[in-house]
């Protein structure tokens, strides 16, 4: 058994010093929690402290390994033990355990420490805005003034995971073409610099017997054997400076604007951020947040140039005294019947939730779009794949029978 020196604070946020005995710091760190106290420091009595309050290295969470589905395990955990009546300091330790990943772990001790000494929640959650963002802690904040912190918890569940599987139906839709061309450009590679050689040796003196396609394959697979090194070298040098050209504000607003125009994909894009921003709204506008408030966030989390350009223009005309659907009218992204229907839950004093319903119908299309654009991707690709390699084998063997009939 050993002696340790603590610092802790108790329920009221008073001071609280002694010495409690046990046969480790976890245990020690237990029997003073048992009393009712939060530990702030522990130390073995004589030596060096072993803990500290919370939150002192914040500065070292950039560094730290963090998952996004943390704060949604975190929320949700949060909305099932304050809805059924545990107090908001029973809560917040129930959720800190060793799943946590470090970041998310460091910023919930710290967390827990800043509601332990009497701050509030969302003030606490405000110093850590790499783990929550803005959204999240106006949300608490106005579950605060308005005694809802249970409902709210469980709608924010909800808006984070419905954004995190949005996200993920996007990648995989936009993932899939680009494996699978991927895929084919590395098998076409495949065949003109290695295979195609080979038939080269093979025809070599026959030049002139040699049907028109397999002859422009072999000149071409030469051609590339001459000067793909330099070619190779020239798309690494485009790449990168694409890459430090898209980082720049010019090739952000590029980028931006190719990805809205593509086609198939563009449709998809428009959707999403759409459909992201009116449930984020929406949640706010349930959640009891001014409306001036709700389009400032929602301009941050659209990841679109053009679409935070838009929230921002609709939160100018809001400031000058017009409603919200009088404010998205002059953006053609918006459709008609989309602001007719906000229109309407302005009238009936149910905005809040006229938009949570006109995204869910925006997110249904974009499940709609993605399986169909899936559905015409896949047979295309394999038509390319059929196509291209096809084509390259049929140059290859093609000779052969012709100089086998030749010989007979």
């Amino acid at each position: 058994m050993a002696v340790f020196d603590y610092v802790a604070k108790n329920d009221a946020g008073q001071v609280v010093e002694g010495k409690v005995t046990a046969a480790d710091r976890a245990e020690a760190a237990r029997i003073i929690r048992q009393e009712g106290n939060f530990v702030v420091k522990l130390q073995a009595s004589g030596g060096k402290s072993t803990a500290k309050a919370p939150g002192v290295q914040i500065g070292r969470l950039g560094r730290e390994r963090y998952r996004p589905d943390d704060l949604i395990f975190f929320t949700n955990q949060m909305a099932v033990m304050v809805e059924t009546g545990v107090s908001l300091s029973e809560a917040l330790e129930a959720c800190a355990h060793e799943g946590n990943s470090p970041r998310f772990a460091r910023a919930l001790n710290g967390v827990i420490a800043k509601v332990q000494a009497g701050k509030e929640l969302s003030g606490a959650m405000a110093e850590y805005p790499t783990v929550f963002p803005s959204l999240y802690i106006s949300l608490v904040r106005a579950s605060e003034a308005s005694g809802q912190l249970g409902p709210i918890m469980k709608r924010l569940a909800e808006h984070l995971d419905r954004q995190r599987s949005l996200m993920k139906k996007i990648k995989g839709a936009v993932t899939y073409p680009i494996v699978m061309v991927v895929f084919a450009l590395g098998t076409t590679i495949f065949l003109v610099t290695y295979v195609l050689p080979k038939f080269a040796d093979i025809y070599k003196g026959r030049e002139d017997a040699l049907p028109t396609l397999t002859k422009v394959l072999l000149g071409f697979s030469g051609w590339v054997g001459s000067y793909g090194i330099y070619v190779g070298a020239l798309l690494v040098a485009a790449g990168i400076g694409a890459f430090f050209y898209l980082r720049t504000p010019n090739g952000k607003v590029f980028a931006d604007r190719l990805k809205l125009s593509l086609p198939l994909l563009g449709p998809l894009y428009h959707k999403t951020y759409l459909a992201r921003s009116l449930r984020t709204l929406g949640t706010m506008i349930q959640s009891g947040v001014s409306m001036l408030e709700g389009v400032r966030l929602t301009t941050k989390v659209c990841d679109s140039i053009q679409y935070e350009n838009l929230w921002k223009n609709v939160n100018e005309r809001i400031e000058a005294g017009r409603q919200i659907s009088e404010a998205l009218e002059c953006n053609k992204q918006i459709p008609r019947s989309i602001l007719k229907m906000l229109s309407a839950g302005e009238k009936s004093g149910q905005l809040g939730t006229v938009m949570g319903r006109v995204a869910s119908f925006c997110e249904d299309e974009l499940n709609t779009s993605i399986k169909t654009i899936t559905g015409l991707i896949e047979p295309a690709i394999v038509a390319f794949l059929g196509v291209v390699v096809g084509g390259l084998v049929l140059a290859m063997l093609l000779p052969i029978f012709t100089i086998s009939k030749a010989i007979h």
